[in-house]
């Protein structure tokens, strides 16, 4: 195909045909950027395995070209290293989700929000000869924003019209729809914009999803989709995204914890802190997670823990951690109560891994001594004086722990549970201070 000039944002169509200089665009109105709450450590999600991938342009023209038609369209989502320099620098200012700055074309999530950005280029062709007509370059934001205490979320949507070149020069129409399923349970409002709308270079199109769970009880996972439409006479392109091919562009509403309604993007794995004022717990976590060699909710060494929601199996889990092998040493100031890691509110109890018995577990114990007056806690185990670690093959460890540190952490996870909407079988990191 024969290169065409393409106008961008940094020029004007009148400057481009008499070759004067170009003219700065006039101001546009933007969003202001928004910080979403909590997006300190967003994570990116990758595609599904074996996720449906929309044919490139190439492939669009082979298909085409025995169709007889006078001119034709396609688009495709690019790398932003791929597009023009001027479009990704035009792309990189317009400052509308907490995303921007992040990797294009790769979605972002919080607990609560979901956020990606991508460089999409439409071509205008002659299918026979595969001659090009006219190209646009344009950047598409989308940002959704839940809440975990209400079942009613929205989601905003930018489009921007960054260069054209050729026929497109003129205007060219774009329609974006959008999918909320099932639909039994998902309610969805009217879209960003009606209909096909018309665009040139510099257009911005934007507006707002509002969407909402419809039930009530337990809990139900919504499945976001897109299909954006271009048209230039009688040639039409469609591509489409979401969570077909990415479970990023997922939404889970619940009734089961807490006693309010709410929603949360449940491909976030949020971390759970055991707090520093627990001090002895917390470095009883952190020797756990260090020490056996699945490294149990440490997060860039083993997996994450999962939540155990039936409280009879979390008790179970419990009473055979903790059973009438673990005697509570003297030393450790009263009361003095079992602490066992992972949590029995987990999955990866030990006792769901195949233990019997506590007594096979790594086994702490927190000793009190006095220095001057004062009193200090400290962690110990079997073999620490000879320089030996606790066994790294173990399942699980349990601890003689001071009541006060043990319910304190177990307060804790409480709280994070509910605040975080864990259902059962959802993931969370535990962030006992061990660095990588």
């Amino acid at each position: 195909m024969a290169a065409l000039a393409l106008i961008t944002s940094g020029m004007d169509v009148a400057a481009a045909a008499t070759g004067e200089p170009a003219k700065p665009p006039a101001a546009t109105a933007t969003k202001p950027t928004v910080e979403q709450q909590g997006t300190a450590k967003p994570q990116a999600v990758a595609p599904r395995e074996n996720a449906p991938s929309a044919d490139s342009c190439p492939q669009v023209q082979e298909h085409v070209a025995a169709e007889g038609k006078s001119t034709a369209l396609c688009m495709e989502r690019v790398p932003a290293g791929e597009a023009p320099a001027k479009v990704r620098r035009a792309a990189a200012v317009d400052d509308v989700t907490w995303c921007d700055g992040k990797e294009m074309g790769k979605p972002y999530v919080t607990r609560t929000s979901i956020c990606e950005n991508q460089v999409i280029h439409a071509i205008l062709f002659e299918p026979t000869t595969k001659e090009l007509l006219g190209e646009a370059w344009y950047t598409v934001k989308q940002e959704v924003n839940t809440s975990t205490s209400d079942v009613h979320f929205n989601e905003d949507f930018f489009l921007r019209v960054q260069a054209v070149s050729g026929g497109l020069i003129g205007g060219f129409n774009l329609q974006i729809e959008g999918k909320c399923v099932a639909t039994s349970a998902c309610q969805q409002g009217p879209g960003p914009w009606t209909g096909p709308a018309p665009v040139k270079l510099l257009s911005e199109k934007e507006g707002t999803w509002q969407r909402s769970w419809k039930n009530t009880t337990k809990n139900d996972t919504l499945m976001l989709g897109y299909k954006l439409t271009i048209t230039y006479g009688a040639a039409k392109s469609v591509l489409e995204w979401g969570a077909n091919e990415s479970r990023a562009w997922e939404v889970r509403c619940d009734n089961e914890v807490d006693n309010v309604a709410g929603c949360v993007v449940p491909q976030y794995i949020p971390t759970f802190e055991v707090k520093s004022k627990y001090s002895e717990a917390r470095q009883f976590i952190g020797m756990v997670q260090a020490s056996m060699s699945s490294h149990p909710g440490w997060e860039g060494k083993g997996q994450p823990l999962t939540r155990e929601a039936v409280d009879k199996v979390a008790q179970k889990n419990r009473d055979i951690i903790c059973d009438s092998t673990f005697k509570p040493h003297p030393s450790t100031p009263k009361p003095t109560q079992c602490d066992e890691f992972p949590f029995a509110k987990s999955k990866q109890s030990g006792a769901q891994q195949g233990v019997t018995s506590g007594k096979v577990c790594q086994q702490y114990t927190v000793v009190a001594s006095t220095l001057e007056g004062k009193e200090y806690l400290s962690l110990t185990w079997p073999g620490l004086k000879e320089g030996k670690m606790p066994p790294a093959n173990a399942k699980c460890a349990r601890a003689s722990m001071p009541k006060n540190q043990n319910e304190g952490v177990g307060g804790d996870l409480g709280r994070f549970t509910k605040a975080q909407r864990l259902v059962g079988g959802d993931g969370y990191w535990v962030d006992a201070g061990n660095k990588l």
